[in-house]
């Protein structure tokens, strides 16, 4: 995916292009307020950027539309527009138009909103190779899985002119924290280190794991009720022989403990006749007459045991009565000491002699006393006629529990008689030990080997699967590929480090991504790319680590777009170059940028117009090979020396004061 031209629109319809060659190196140059820096922030908004940076100046005021024509490798083409804005924090509308080698820029009637902007990278993605590519930071990460298209692959292909000499960011917004948060994420995606497809493979892990879970349960739960078996089947022999159940021993004496069980099931016994049918009716006519009887006699003992109940209640209450009249007796036999003098009240009851003012208490207190006697002597009469009560019912339930057990013995009888088991004989406990029997064979044979083998079988299907699924998402294993990658583009990075003659270039170089900073690894410690002096070495190496990884992107194919913009690389270095027909003067830093820019046209050649390098700035060289790469030179004097014409803003202006006046 390389650029092939950048379109304005006014308001009047008017087309402005700024053409570029694929596979080249393509150089604007030329004086400030030109208007180069604002084509790295068109292409930028035009891929899909909904917070650009575009200028809103009074002369960007004159355009309506930025419109961006694209190749790709197999030769097709689209158009990616966006309508300009003033005031609006952020746009998502876009335009997008595909066709084959021959589409251009559409006119401005057939400029037209079609789409989101997230749609047009999803579409465009697609058409590089991010197709469907989510991924997850790591199987312990918080953060959930993430879609990587066309906005983060970008990331790589431009470089502002604020960007390029900073030295504490490398890539393109890299000082939002979330745009770095991303770029962690995805490089080793970029660098093909984890497959496109992570995301939805670690959700198949997770769900084969626990599969896996219950497959081992279901085995573990297998094997243990296989190994119960034997104890489980001498249990039952012990509990039939128990009831009168005799295995044949044939079978045990073999260690088939489960046949011979399995034959009391199936052959129960010899079990009484079942007689007479005639015979049987009257049984059973007097069976029921029986219960009738039964029913009666229960009824009766009922109400016996609940009046024996009322008794004992009644006794116990009688007893705490008198217990309480005994102690109430006992606080007044003291008076039992004072003689009855006639004097009465009206006496003391120590000297006898007459009181002035009569006392009553004690006369009330014997009269008390007489009371509290007289109750005791009820007392002691009732209590024997209440126990003889007790014991008639007492000899009544002895005699309705006898009857009734007669009774009972005579029901059982009978079913004896019919062939049927009853709750008391021990033919219902040979029934439920037989159930207890068939339920466990049952159950022990609903497992079998055949059984344990399929869930075996299972099992190891999964483990299979869940063994695979681990190794293509190893995080040491990605860890180890990412960093044999960068390894490789370090050796790249080194390469072009020693080109551009940067600080550290003689040491070992790499990318930390980590950081996402450049790290030259010196004897006595890692000495990152902050800490190095000097804006041209910041320079050289965000020139040479975009070189290194677009050298490893083409080399791999990896789904990145074939281009890299910069804006201002000679910034550092010296402000601009005026009129060269004077000739040049030879100096150091016109020499590195000289170098710099003999590096990125030897890269475009390099690789054979499968890359393609943009660079607006400043600088102007005389070499040959410099300006062939020059597509434009916006200086005095040059036609169309801006990006935006002359007569735009004039017509602007006129516009506005026709309207001002109206």
């Amino acid at each position: 995916m390389q650029l092939l031209s950048i379109s304005i629109y006014n308001h009047n319809g008017d087309r402005r292009d700024v053409n570029f060659e694929v596979g080249k190196l393509n150089i604007i140059t030329g004086e400030s307020e030109t208007g180069k820096s604002a084509l790295l922030t068109i292409v930028d908004y035009c891929l899909g950027r909904d917070r650009p940076t575009v200028p809103t100046t009074k002369p960007f005021r004159s355009v309506a539309w930025y419109a961006t024509l694209w190749q790709f490798e197999d030769g097709s083409r689209a158009v990616l527009g966006r309508r300009s804005f003033v005031g609006a924090k952020s746009n998502s509308r876009s335009m997008l138009v595909t066709g084959g080698p021959d589409l251009s820029m559409p006119d401005f009637a057939e400029l037209m909103e079609n789409l989101d902007s997230a749609n047009l990278r999803v579409q465009i993605g697609a058409r590089i190779g991010l197709d469907d590519v989510r991924l997850e930071p790591n199987e312990f990460s918080l953060r959930g899985a993430r879609s990587v298209g066309l906005g983060t692959a970008v990331l790589f292909c431009l470089q502002e002119q604020e960007e390029i000499d900073a030295k504490s960011i490398l890539f393109h917004r890299q000082g939002d924290s979330n745009i770095a948060t991303e770029l962690k994420d995805t490089f080793p995606y970029f660098l093909g280190a984890v497959r496109p497809d992570q995301a939805k493979l670690r959700a198949e892990l997770r769900e084969a794991k626990r599969r896996l879970r219950s497959a081992d349960a279901a085995v573990a739960t297998a094997e243990r009720e296989g190994q119960d078996v034997t104890l489980t089947l001498r249990n039952l022999l012990a509990d039939a022989r128990a009831v009168g159940l005799n295995p044949d021993e044939r079978f045990i004496a073999a260690g088939d403990d489960a046949a011979a069980l399995r034959a009391l099931v199936l052959v129960p016994g010899q079990e009484p006749p079942a007689g007479n049918v005639d015979d049987g009716l009257l049984v059973r006519d007097a069976r029921r007459d029986l219960e009738l009887r039964q029913g009666h006699l229960r009824e009766e003992l009922t109400r016996s045991v609940t009046r024996r109940d009322l008794l004992l209640d009644e006794l116990s209450g009688e007893n705490e009565y008198e217990l309480s009249l005994v102690a109430q007796t006992e606080r007044l036999a003291s008076l039992d000491l004072v003689p009855d003098h006639n004097g009465g009240a009206e006496a003391c009851p120590v000297c006898l002699q007459k009181l002035q003012h009569p006392d009553p208490t004690t006369s009330a207190m014997r009269a008390r006393l007489v009371s509290l006697q007289t109750d005791l002597a009820s007392i002691d009469r009732v209590r024997p006629q209440r126990a003889r009560a007790v014991a008639e019912v007492d000899a009544s339930i002895a005699e309705l529990g006898a009857a009734l057990a007669r009774v009972n013995a005579e029901i059982d009888l009978t079913f004896r008689e019919l062939g049927e088991a009853t709750p008391t004989d021990t033919a219902s406990a040979r029934a439920f030990v037989r159930g207890r029997i068939d339920a466990t064979l049952s159950r022990i044979e609903a497992v079998d080997a055949d059984e344990l083998q399929q869930l075996a079988n299972r099992r190891d299907v999964l483990e299979r699967r869940v063994r695979a699924l681990e190794a293509d998402l190893n995080a040491d294993d990605i860890r180890e590929q990412t960093t044999t990658r960068l390894n490789v583009v370090a050796s790249y990075l080194s390469r072009y480090a020693k080109e551009l003659d940067i600080e550290g270039a003689g040491e070992p170089v790499r990318l930390d991504l980590g950081e996402l900073t450049i790290v030259i690894d010196e004897p006595d410690g890692p000495l990152p790319l902050a800490n190095l002096g000097s804006g041209q070495n910041w320079v050289g190496y965000h020139i040479a680590i975009h070189l290194a990884l677009h050298q490893f992107f083409i080399a791999q194919s990896r789904p990145v777009p074939r281009f890299v913009m910069f804006d201002q690389p000679s910034k550092a270095h010296f402000q601009s170059d005026a009129d060269l027909s004077h000739g040049e003067a030879r100096d150091p830093d016109r020499e590195r940028v000289r170098a710099l820019y003999r590096l990125l046209a030897d890269f475009a050649d390099e690789h054979e117009g499968r890359f393609q390098t943009i660079v607006v700035d400043h600088a102007n060289f005389t070499d040959e090979w410099f300006q062939d790469a020059v597509r434009y030179n916006w200086r005095a004097g040059a036609p169309d020396a801006k990006l935006i014409p002359a007569s735009w803003i004039l017509q602007e202006r006129s516009d506005r004061d026709r309207e001002q006046e109206s």
